[in-house]
């Protein structure tokens, strides 16, 4: 097994992303020493404070996805995702879906991995997919804003060319999606 490596953090950051506001990146705090690391990755009284964060989180999940995995496009209106790696690396994105949004049609990824710790609050009314770069696969976890109902879930095919997403991993002999996730509707259908 390998220990990841993280990036030192003494202090909570937050980093809006720029093109679509809603999104952010949360950089918790991480103390790494000769021992390995210790991170805070949720206290929900300090983000509140600090960082102005006050969804009201519900539901846990813990996937596990091979190296070439790439799941979704998925979404349940209103629920929103706090998405963390916790061993691997993983290309995640967020693509609005809000149809009064300026940024409706847009996306946005993040590079999500166990040294960088960082976390990507996606809010509901997005769809949500992630690509697994890392050989040895990866453990992501997702706090949710809602308990999951499966009368809701819905996607859009993650090869959508409307949308356009840019997934790192091109090579389709690499690349492991599910028959359901291929056979989502289209954005426009939306």
């Amino acid at each position: 097994m390998s220990v990841p490596t993280p990036e030192k953090r003494f202090q909570l950051e937050k980093e809006v992303v720029a093109a679509i506001p809603d999104l952010l990146v949360i950089k918790p705090k991480v103390f790494p020493d000769e021992r390995g690391f210790f991170s805070e990755s949720y206290n929900k009284t300090e983000w509140a404070e600090k960082i102005g964060y006050t969804e009201d989180l519900q539901q846990d999940n813990h996937s596990f996805s091979h190296y070439g995995v790439l799941r979704g496009l998925h979404t349940q209106p209103h629920m929103g995702k706090l998405v963390t790696v916790v061993s691997g690396e993983i290309f995640d994105v967020a693509v609005d879906i809000r149809k009064d949004s300026p940024t409706y049609g847009k996306w946005h990824g993040v590079i999500l991995n166990a040294n960088n710790k960082h976390a990507f609050w996606i809010p509901a009314g997005f769809l949500h997919g992630f690509q697994v770069l890392s050989k040895e696969g990866a453990h992501v976890t997702y706090k949710c804003s809602a308990v999951y109902d499966p009368k809701t879930e819905y996607g859009i095919n993650p090869f959508d060319e409307d949308i356009n997403v840019d997934w790192p991993i091109k090579d389709k002999a690499v690349v492991i999606v599910s028959e359901r996730d291929t056979q989502h509707a289209s954005f426009k259908s939306l």
